[in-house]
């Protein structure tokens, strides 16, 4: 599996991802696309502990399947196409 730009492609409203930035590491959660959030449009809920980050916070994802083991970070921690 490949890790993907948030800003290039989203996953679907509920799915079940490996999500990445700099500054949290490597998490497993559930993508959630809410366009009536005040504050961010793409929240991730963590399903290893308590927390909630946006794409901003976490610029990678890929796609996670049951058993799948947890990915190493991206090559870089940001993509290429992340807001400057």
């Amino acid at each position: 599996m490949e890790w993907i730009s948030f800003f290039e492609r989203q996953p679907h409203d509920g799915q079940q991802i490996f999500y990445y930035g700099e500054h949290i590491g490597v998490w497993a959660g559930r993508y959630q696309y809410d366009p009536n959030d005040p504050v961010s449009h793409h929240i991730i809920h963590c399903s290893e502990s308590w927390g909630v980050v946006d794409r901003m916070d976490a610029p990678w994802w890929m796609e996670r399947h049951e058993g799948m083991d947890k990915p190493q970070k991206p090559n870089t921690d940001y993509p290429e196409d992340y807001p400057a």
